[in-house]
């Protein structure tokens, strides 16, 4: 009987021993970066906080504002009110995680701060901070600028935007800084597009939308009665996208990229559906619809802005492609077309090279007042039937 109660006395003092040695006990905050964490994506991560700290921390669920006081990650080097490097943050067993929205950069510094006192359970400790970086992978490069958006070789006076396509990921660098614009002469001109805190990247950074000034763009403005547009008609220029862009990888490009066009009158007509053109197929058949236009769309705003329905209502899923020149749509269906109705679905968002949407003009008077027959709607819905 004493044995019996002396093993089990011993035993539940193992497991007392057990579970006291499981609760982690607070320590020196510690900041590192780890390579292969989160599938082969690196993240950052702060150690040295006890159990009851971090549950506390899990607890509180922090909002963005909230984390980025606690555990800020910035471009080390970068101005004072440059933004926090954008992620997600994560509580564990053994910490907290960081895990950029877009990979780390070998080869680049991040400044790494963090101010134990404003944790849900205060630390009087003063902000710990650490430089933390990728080794640098020592590659050639080979990522390219593959295209520049519109192809037209001839642009209107008020072009609005332009797209810079890439053969693969690029960093998060801001890319205004790397593109340039001259004219005939070889004269560069001075401030041609428009400085942004937010980047315009798809989702994968292979895409960047690069937008001329708005304010020089639009009559009336300031920066237009102060400068004028950027680019003249009459006139020839080439825009430049320079090889130190860095890609995702920190490399830079193979090779700077140059596309020169001529620059026709002001686009100053809004979009008329009624001067489209159409080849339709037949049934029976995967023969694409394509749609013509009498002055180039914008590229970008083409492929996201119109789409096919059936007469139901249900989408028609199939492939979009936009020629060279962006005066031609095409969509070719997964099925072949089946006999019968059809809706052409073009969003309100669809622009021309100028910013002019369907029956409205980007140089409208935003003091004005627009009639309501004038107001966007929310699509415009184009029948048309396959026999």
């Amino acid at each position: 009987m004493i044995n019996r109660v002396v093993t089990a006395t011993l035993a539940l003092v193992f497991v007392a021993l057990t579970a006291a040695s499981c609760r982690r006990a607070a320590g020196p905050v510690q900041i590192a970066i780890d390579p292969d964490a989160a599938g082969g994506h690196a993240l950052i991560r702060v150690t040295g906080l006890s159990s009851r700290e971090l549950q506390a921390l899990s607890a509180s669920a922090p909002d963005a504002a909230g984390w980025a006081a606690l555990f800020r990650v910035r471009v080390a080097g970068a101005a004072a009110d440059a933004p926090a490097v954008a992620g997600a943050y994560a509580v564990t067993s053994t910490g907290i995680e960081f895990t950029p929205k877009f990979p780390f950069i070998p080869g680049m510094s991040y400044a790494v701060a963090f101010d134990p006192s404003r944790m849900p359970m205060p630390r009087t400790d003063v902000p710990v901070s650490a430089t933390v970086s990728l080794p640098k992978t020592d590659r050639e490069p080979s990522t390219v600028v593959t295209r520049i958006l519109p192809t037209a070789s001839q642009l209107p006076e008020n072009q609005l935007r332009m797209y810079i396509e890439f053969s693969a990921p690029m960093s998060r660098t801001s890319g205004v800084d790397f593109i340039s614009l001259t004219d005939s002469s070889g004269a560069k001109v001075i401030a041609p597009f428009l400085p942004l805190d937010v980047e315009f990247w798809n989702p994968d950074r292979t895409r960047y939308t690069v937008f001329f000034d708005p304010g020089r763009v639009k009559r009336g403005i300031f920066p237009n009665e102060q400068m004028g547009r950027a680019i003249h008609a009459g006139r020839t220029y080439t825009m430049t996208v320079d090889a130190a862009w860095r890609d995702a990888n920190g490399l830079p490009l193979a090779s700077p990229y140059r596309q020169t066009f001529q620059v026709g009158p002001a686009d100053e007509q809004p979009i008329s559906l009624d001067t489209w053109r159409w080849t339709v197929p037949q049934a029976g058949r995967k023969d694409p619809l394509i749609i013509s236009f009498p002055e180039p769309l914008d590229h970008g705003l083409l492929m996201r802005a119109v789409g096919v329905s059936r007469r139901d209502g249900v989408p028609v899923t199939g492939d979009v492609r936009v020629d060279p020149g962006e005066t031609r749509w095409n969509f070719t269906p997964t099925n072949a077309w089946q006999p019968g109705r059809y809706t052409l679905i073009v969003l309100p968002i669809l622009e021309d090279l100028a910013g002019n949407r369907i029956g409205r003009l980007f140089e409208v008077d935003t003091f004005e007042k627009v009639d309501d027959a004038s107001a966007p709607r929310e699509q415009y819905s184009l029948p048309f039937e396959v026999k």
